[in-house]
């Protein structure tokens, strides 16, 4: 019999071992009545009254429409899916939440063309993962898998202008994009840094990073745009998948110059992946991952940049230069000053030598707060096991849009040792999150308040999407899987 574990990885996101709540909820008498009441606020006092989420497609309801409802007497579920659902909407129901989307087979009409390939390091056969491939002057874009595999849905009108592929540490390539369909090949090569001598001096990362903070408004967008991103977590066990979500989500994002707004992200389309064994030892769920993910923006947030030094928890050093984007970027590691108790990171932040822009940052928990983790992540436990976490890494990179820099994409790796004290057996649990910005639009000004049907800190995405549509994203752009889904979500 499979134990329930509940784990909360700190600032980010959510790890659980969870058992699946009754629907109960839904089988109960409604009693509410509402005239003249717009559809956006209809949903969210319905969340409030009976304690429900509604996740649903953002292009399929009009939030502003003004209705008059009466269900008095009628059985909630029952009158939720006979009030929402007609022949371009379709309703599901898990545990407390209700999802509202496109039947299968519906899809938004768009002009196209598909770009496929691979991406290699030049010389070598070996593959170049997570490069950045996306069109100049355009917000789209994806990244390569860890086989070095990607592929990108563009519309039809941008064929003639230049695809950019590239990658830290390697020469970026630019390809005119086809007026069809077309599978490519591409090979980057390693580049060295060559500097002129007043390049080579030391620099003070305190320096560095007061500009990086001042030209915050100069390099980021002051207004609030809608994001359009693809978000896929997966789980293995002892090397298998055991679990694969996807879903595509719209994030609103606030300006940059409001660090304090916070980002909300909604349900657009989602799937997952049938599992290829039972979990063993425990039954394994990640908990918030889109809602915690949406918020991870370390320009926004100033995250790890206190330039008090006295106040401040993290030492700076300046640690040379490298190449990011064909840009000669800044690199400054930091690592907290006194590590003995709470949790702290260690990482380093490339910032753009010219607009001492934020390019990218990689951070991890250093050693003593991995070993301290275990009280902050574990929410609910059995007394049976022992559950260690060796791993808590993240990843968030920008890239060039015009003349300013945009989120691209954000990933996070936890991974922990599992142990059953009464059968003595042990299993190893590897877990990545990721997120992918694909397109954004400035936000019209009514939406940028008020916005329904956003993610919570508990939502389990797992729980909450349909299964494996092999057709399921024809008009989106994601990040090509590390092994094909069709056999992830079949067993095969």
């Amino acid at each position: 019999m499979l134990k329930r574990l509940l784990i909360s990885i700190p600032l980010w996101f959510v790890l659980s071992f969870t058992c699946k709540g009754q629907d109960i909820v839904f089988t109960q008498i409604a009693e509410f009545k509402f005239q003249n009441i717009r559809i956006g606020h209809l949903i969210d006092s319905l969340s409030i009254i009976y304690g429900i989420d509604f996740a649903y497609d953002a292009g399929i309801i009009k939030i502003d429409s003004i209705v008059n409802v009466d269900a008095k007497g009628e059985i909630l579920g029952d009158w939720i899916n006979s009030y929402f659902k007609n022949s371009k909407r379709d309703v599901s129901f898990t545990d407390r939440q209700v999802i509202i989307g496109r039947p299968r087979g519906v899809f938004i009409p768009r002009e196209s063309l598909r770009i496929s390939g691979k991406i290699e390091i030049y010389g070598t056969n070996r593959p170049l993962p997570f490069a950045n491939i996306g069109v100049i002057d355009h917000p789209i874009g994806t990244t390569s898998n860890e086989q070095g595999n990607f592929e990108i849905i563009l519309p039809i009108t941008y064929s003639g202008e230049k695809l950019s592929i590239s990658h830290l540490g390697f020469l970026s390539r630019k390809i005119s994009i086809p007026r069809s369909d077309t599978t490519i090949h591409v090979s980057l090569a390693e580049t060295t840094v060559h500097l002129p001598e007043v390049q080579i001096k030391y620099m003070n990362p305190i320096h560095i990073l007061q500009n990086m903070v001042d030209r915050i408004p100069a390099n980021y967008p002051t207004d609030t745009y809608f994001l359009t991103a693809f978000f896929r977590e997966t789980i293995k066990q002892d090397g298998r998948y055991v679990d694969v979500s996807e879903a595509i989500v719209e994030i609103l994002k606030p300006s940059y110059q409001t660090s304090f707004d916070y980002e909300k992200a909604r349900f657009i389309k989602g799937r997952k992946g049938k599992e290829l064994s039972e979990m063993d030892i425990v039954n394994f769920k990640l908990e918030g991952g889109p809602y915690h993910f949406s918020r991870l923006d370390v320009v926004r947030h100033r995250d790890f940049v206190n330039l008090n030094n006295e106040a401040g928890f993290y030492n700076y050093y300046f640690e040379g230069l490298g190449i990011e984007h064909d840009r000669l970027v800044y690199k400054v590691r930091f690592k907290p000053k006194d590590d003995s108790e709470d949790l702290f990171y260690q990482g380093e932040l490339r910032i753009d030598s010219e607009t001492y822009a934020l390019v990218s940052a990689i951070f991890e928990l250093t050693p003593p707060s991995i070993r301290r983790s275990r009280n902050y992540l574990i929410k609910r436990d059995a007394r049976r096991f022992i559950t260690k976490p060796y791993l808590a890494r993240y990843y968030v990179d920008y890239r060039p849009w015009g003349n300013i820099w945009i989120l691209n994409k954000v990933r996070g790796e936890v991974s922990l040792r599992i142990t059953d004290k009464s059968n003595k057996q042990r299993s190893d649990i590897q877990t990545i999150s990721e997120i992918l910005v694909s397109d954004l639009v400035k936000a019209e000004s009514r939406q940028k308040h008020k916005w329904f049907g956003t993610f919570k800190a508990d939502y389990i995405l797992s729980d909450n999407i349909g299964d494996f549509d092999p057709d399921f994203w024809k008009n989106f752009n994601i990040i090509s899987p590390d092994e094909a889904l069709e056999k992830v979500f079949s067993g095969k």
